[in-house]
């Protein structure tokens, strides 16, 4: 293999001031990856039932580029490799509408095996590095934390990043992006360590081209993982010609899309998710419906009510809205507003402490680190020991840098918080006392016990919050509400209109349409439906059957309208003669 990982028995301690023999070694090693794997596991059961809109798009990208629809399957928002693997998975398994979102989150979990697996590779290398580390610290009657100690943190904080920051029930990529951020920082610190072959270099341009087709926004960030590839090298040979390779490797990858987006949108792109991204956060464009002046394509708007839509065309997927945010915007320019973006930048700054320091994500392992600096002999030394690892927290905070500029949601940074939570325990060295050893137990055994205990906690509070109907019943919301759609006569294909609440983030219509194979082509807000007239309402329906609608679908219509069909046991109503009164 071209990247060579450490065995387990020459990764074990090799003295007994480590506590510990090979033997107790390979079962922490094991027990730790257990534990990562049945938590994991755990949580993409409870999450089985569960989507969010940008799960319907990937999954409808997905269906596009496996019947060789590429003109819908290349999206300047959505990257193809996520959707490219949901897809794959329906083509094979062909899921039923009961059992299609469980496929999904079954794809999750794979993707967080590859995740772990990607870290283990990560970890081994950084371990690898720290010998070189104990043995200075033993020279000078001083202590880092021993390898078994590694084992508990390093797998505690990855298990952190990826099941309360990532998390296995939110539908995206993140997950992929951090397994190229592991593979990525592996292969740098084999760079740093004079490891670096020409396939070192080209594995690590193609990991990063990865990245880049899993979330566009890996682009930009390998800027600076190549970066500090170059720098190390340097610093070994004074040669940079190696890291030509790499990216060479990097543009073969990503170079492909990159030319099929910039022919679809006639100019050079990498993707639009970026821009757009900025306009709705940083910007005060609408999410769904912008109507800026310059826009070339905005959401044709109802007669009759504020904030009713119609979007039968040239857009497709369960949700046009949603399916491709880049038509919608095209035209509309980024500008630049120093408050609002000076306001974004201190937004940044408190999701950033609040990832670091709330109770249900980082705090065990930043006040672990905290703690172990203060009972250090000098903070400034244990600072600057851990800068000296600069190839990891460089990239890291330029690609925190990077998201702080338009917006920072935990499952952006998980994988860069984690190097920089294994940095910040790498500044550790204490003195070589019976107590420092007692605190460095007590401190790896909390770390990594309050990690359990707050995913556990977290995985039983989805289990409690799984969306039902009911709370006397166990048949979730999306696939009875879409089997009984079937059973009245809506047939995969059809368009509906929908009356209710904005799809994004709180209701339903939108994976409802994704499990029975719908379109919504036309939506209305139900407080202003419900309150209008009859004859504002009837020219509503009107508009709706003009653009195709066979039906309407609402939540919690008035008791007092007697046309509405409940759905199964469910809150959602649809109306089959409303479009023709």
């Amino acid at each position: 293999m071209i990247l060579e990982s450490t065995s387990v028995d020459a990764a074990a301690p090799s003295s007994p001031g480590e506590n510990g023999n090979r033997f107790t070694y390979v079962w922490l090693f094991w027990v730790c990856r257990g534990v990562a794997l049945v938590l994991g596991a755990a949580a993409a059961w409870v999450a089985r039932y569960t989507m969010y809109p940008d799960g319907v798009s990937y999954l409808d990208v997905g269906d596009a580029f496996w019947r060789g629809d590429w003109h819908n399957a290349i999206n300047a928002y959505w990257s193809p490799l996520y959707p490219l693997i949901l897809g794959l998975f329906v083509r094979v398994f062909r899921p039923s509408i009961f059992s299609e979102y469980p496929l999904v989150h079954a794809v999750n979990f794979l993707c967080y095996v590859i995740a772990l697996i990607s870290f283990d590779i990560f970890l081994r290398a950084f371990l690898d590095e720290r010998s070189q580390s104990s043995q200075a610290a033993a020279a000078n009657s001083e202590i880092v934390l021993p390898k078994w100690a590694w084992l508990l943190i390093g797998y505690s904080a990855f298990i952190v990043s990826s099941l309360l920051l990532i998390t296995i029930s939110f539908v995206s990529g993140d997950m992929i992006v951090a397994a190229t951020i592991y593979l990525a920082a592996a292969l740098i610190l084999k760079i740093q360590r004079g490891q670096g072959h020409s396939g070192i270099f080209a594995l690590l341009g193609f990991v990063l081209g990865v990245g880049y087709l899993a979330k566009a926004v890996m682009f930009l960030m390998s800027v600076p993982f190549l970066a500090v590839a170059a720098g190390a090298q340097w610093k070994r040979t004074r040669r940079l010609r190696p890291i030509g390779i790499s990216l060479g490797l990097f543009l073969a990858t990503t170079g492909p899309f990159v030319l099929l987006l910039s022919i679809k949108a006639g100019r050079p792109t990498f993707g639009d998710s970026g821009k757009i991204n900025y306009l709705m956060n940083v910007g005060t464009t609408q999410f769904f419906t912008p109507h800026e002046p310059s826009a070339k394509h905005p959401v044709r708007m109802l007669a009759g009510l504020p904030h009713a839509y119609e979007y039968a065309s040239p857009i497709g997927g369960s949700y046009p809205l949603w399916y491709d945010p880049s038509y919608w915007h095209e035209g509309i320019q980024a500008r630049v507003n120093l408050k609002r973006q000076i306001r974004t930048l201190v937004l940044s700054l408190v999701e950033c402490a609040w990832i670091a320091f709330s109770p249900s994500m980082g705090l065990g392992l930043s006040m672990a680190i905290l703690f172990l600096y203060l009972i250090a002999q000098s903070i400034r030394e244990c600072l600057v020991r851990a800068s000296s690892h600069w190839v990891l927290w460089v990239p890291a905070l330029a690609g925190i840098s990077l998201y702080s500029l338009v917006v920072i949601e935990p499952r952006y940074v998980a994988g860069l918080f984690c190097l920089l939570w294994i940095v910040g325990f790498a500044g550790v060295r204490l003195p070589a006392t019976v107590a420092s050893r007692r605190l460095i137990i007590g401190t790896a055994l909390a770390v990594a016990g309050l990690t359990s205990l707050v995913v556990s906690w977290k995985i039983l509070e989805a289990r409690d919050e799984a969306v039902f109907a009911r709370a006397d019943i166990a048949t979730p919301v999306c696939p009875e509400v879409a089997e009984a759609l079937i059973a009245r006569g809506i047939h995969p294909g059809d368009k509906i209109a929908v009356i209710s609440p904005w799809l994004f983030p709180s209701r339903q219509g939108a994976y409802i349409a994704r499990l029975a194979r719908l379109r919504i082509v036309a939506e209305a807000r139900p407080d202003e439906y419900w309150a209008a007239n009859e004859e504002t309402r009837s020219a509503i329906r009107a508009q709706f059957a003009e653009v195709g609608a066979k039906a309407i679908l609402a939540l919690d219509p008035p008791k007092s309208d007697l046309d509405w069909i409940q759905l199964g046991n469910t809150n959602y109503y649809l109306d089959l003669d409303a479009l023709h009164r």
